[in-house]
């Protein structure tokens, strides 16, 4: 019946919000220990067999030389990014001077154009600057001591999971081939490898393939802003893959703008270089999209977008990850149950 088929919907919506939004975080551990130990295990099976050295003692060696080498990465990321905040702060002033003079010769622009005054539009810009630093400097109220509490209290829970994760991939490890086994023994499973199986071939394919576009054009952005002596190159990277990673938008959106500020600031080697820098990216994308996703994937860019932007609604800044998933698996979970039409 309609009202039936109407219910499961409204069923499987309401499910998949709530499984995102209150228990992947609970498993979240653990399934990152599945991920790790389904990498890890075959290479352990091999040592145990040449070198009779169980399997959990091999997982947890290579566990350890994994998360040092990423802890340390990580390390050393973070500490170049705190300093070019560092940096950043201790050049206010002259950042200051240069936004004061780009407006001048904006609003002298604007007054050849137009014929508006430079010195009302001038007025009028800094106002309503002024206003949004009076806004963020408000924002800077007691709530933010607490806000700093609940980001402690985070880095400790984050810090537990870690434990867990490690501690649960060596185990995970020792026992794959029973758990494996298990899960196959399991009848009831069987719709529910079909639906993982079809979400790792789309959804999980686009959003590896996804990541690992960001971090390439992350990491030439960060060079290209290096060679043209960016203080604040890996910042800058860093912001530039978030925003290539975005349905519909890239790194142009931010670029080209830049170019024209240079250029305006008479400086035509660096805006030459922001364009240059959009086309190397653009290109990149579109070299290996369909190496990574294959021409037969057929994901609608608008249709991201969409679950990308309800994702950020309802499950804030990780909802550009978790929107395309929990549609695509509303949507699969729906398929294996035969209620769309």
């Amino acid at each position: 019946m309609e009202w039936k088929r109407r219910g499961a919907i409204a069923g499987i919506l309401l499910g998949v919000y709530l499984g995102y939004r209150y228990l992947l975080p609970v498993v979240l551990p653990f399934l990152a220990a599945w991920i790790m130990a389904g990498w890890l295990y075959p290479l352990a099976k091999r040592i145990e067999k040449k070198t009779r050295i169980k399997k959990s003692v091999t997982g947890a060696f290579l566990l350890t030389v994994l998360f040092a080498a990423v802890g340390l990465l990580l390390y050393i990321g973070i500490m170049e990014v705190l300093s070019q905040v560092k940096t950043a702060v201790s050049h206010y002033q002259v950042v200051q001077e240069w936004c004061v003079s780009l407006l001048e010769q904006c609003c002298g622009m604007i007054e050849d154009i137009s014929g508006i005054e430079a010195a009302r539009s001038r007025v009028y810009l800094l106002n309503t600057f002024s206003g949004m630093q009076e806004e963020m400097l408000a924002s800077l109220s007691p709530g933010t001591l607490t806000a700093l509490f609940h980001g402690a209290k985070n880095i400790l829970l984050l810090l537990s999971a870690l434990v867990v994760t490690f501690i649960s991939a060596i185990l995970i490890i020792g026992d794959m081939e029973n758990m494996q086994k298990k899960i196959w023994d399991y009848s009831w499973l069987v719709g529910t490898r079909r639906v993982v199986r079809r979400l790792s071939r789309t959804t999980v394919t686009y959003l590896k393939a996804q990541v690992i576009i960001m971090a390439l054009v992350a990491a030439v952005c960060a060079a290209g802003f290096w060679i043209m002596k960016s203080p604040y190159f890996l910042i800058l990277g860093i912001l530039l893959g978030g925003m290539d990673a975005l349905p519909l938008i890239g790194t142009g959106t931010f670029l080209y703008p830049a170019a024209v500020i240079f250029l305006i600031r008479g400086n035509a080697g660096t805006a030459a270089g922001c364009v240059l820098l959009d086309i190397i990216t653009s290109l990149l994308r579109e070299f290996l999209e369909p190496r990574l996703l294959g021409e037969k994937l057929g994901v609608s860019p608008i249709a991201v977008l969409a679950s990308v932007y309800l994702g950020v609604v309802m499950y804030g800044a990780w909802g550009v990850v978790l929107g395309p998933l929990a549609f695509s698996t509303a949507y699969e979970i729906g398929k294996e149950w035969d209620i769309w039409d």
